[in-house]
């Protein structure tokens, strides 16, 4: 038997000054892949309210018993399902990041304006979130995922720092994390929202502040590793 919260604790790793994401249902049977998706389609067509046992089985042509079979039970099923439904923006954002160039605030903010611009698939995150949030067993893979994400706008912002200069960048990085999960909401929301001005302001804001905090955002190191594993997982 395979649970969600079980094999979830791996799918997001740092490696070194590599990200790697691992797509959550690779180690996954055909039938819990099949039950994955079903959930993400239920919980696009009708929200979190919607999002039952018994709706999943009959979208997914299966029996409850599968899915408990599969993922534990329910709290199983919303964990793999949060990896899921964060894994596709993780792998645009690391292939944004390895784009690379010399302005490094300048990859951070394009990053960040993709994320905010995805309202498809912010809608589906926070449908979840609020919901996830409330089942404290599911509290350590949420830390995890902004973990994740202070990680690699620390790595973007400032690839080649040492490690005392790191923890100073992912202190900036819990605010960056922050302001762009603020924006990309209000824009979801609102979707004539002018995000320009504030992009523009924001900029300004983390330059600033890298500044303060004496670290240069240089160009970032070759995104390979040696057996070219991180781009094999982003591919």
């Amino acid at each position: 038997m395979s649970t969600g919260e079980g094999a979830a604790t791996d799918t997001i790793r740092t490696r070194g000054d590599e990200l790697v994401t691992q797509d959550p249902a690779a180690e996954l049977s055909p039938t819990a892949r099949r039950i994955l998706a079903a959930a993400r389609r239920v919980l696009a067509r009708d929200g979190f309210a919607g999002l039952s046992l018994e709706a999943i089985a009959a979208e997914a042509g299966e029996n409850k018993a599968s899915i408990r079979y599969h993922f534990g039970n329910k709290a199983g099923l919303l964990t793999a399902l949060t990896d899921l439904v964060v894994h596709d923006e993780n792998v645009q954002l690391l292939k944004a990041l390895r784009k690379g160039g010399d302005d490094r605030v300048a990859v951070t903010m394009q990053m960040h304006r993709r994320t905010t611009l995805n309202a498809a698939g912010y809608r589906l995150f926070w449908d979840l979130f609020p919901n996830v949030i409330r089942e404290a067993t599911l509290w350590p893979r949420m830390a995890e995922l902004y973990r994740w994400y202070r990680e690699l706008d620390a790595i973007a912002l400032a690839p080649d720092v040492d490690e005392e200069q790191r923890a100073r960048v992912e202190v900036l990085t819990s605010l960056t994390v922050a302001i762009c999960d603020g924006l990309a909401m209000q824009h979801a929301s609102d979707p004539e929202f002018d995000l320009e001005p504030v992009f523009a302001l924001y900029e300004r804001i983390v330059r600033a502040a890298l500044a303060d905090l004496g670290v240069a955002a240089g160009e970032a190191k070759g995104s390979e590793t040696e057996s070219g594993e991180t781009e094999k997982a982003a591919g």
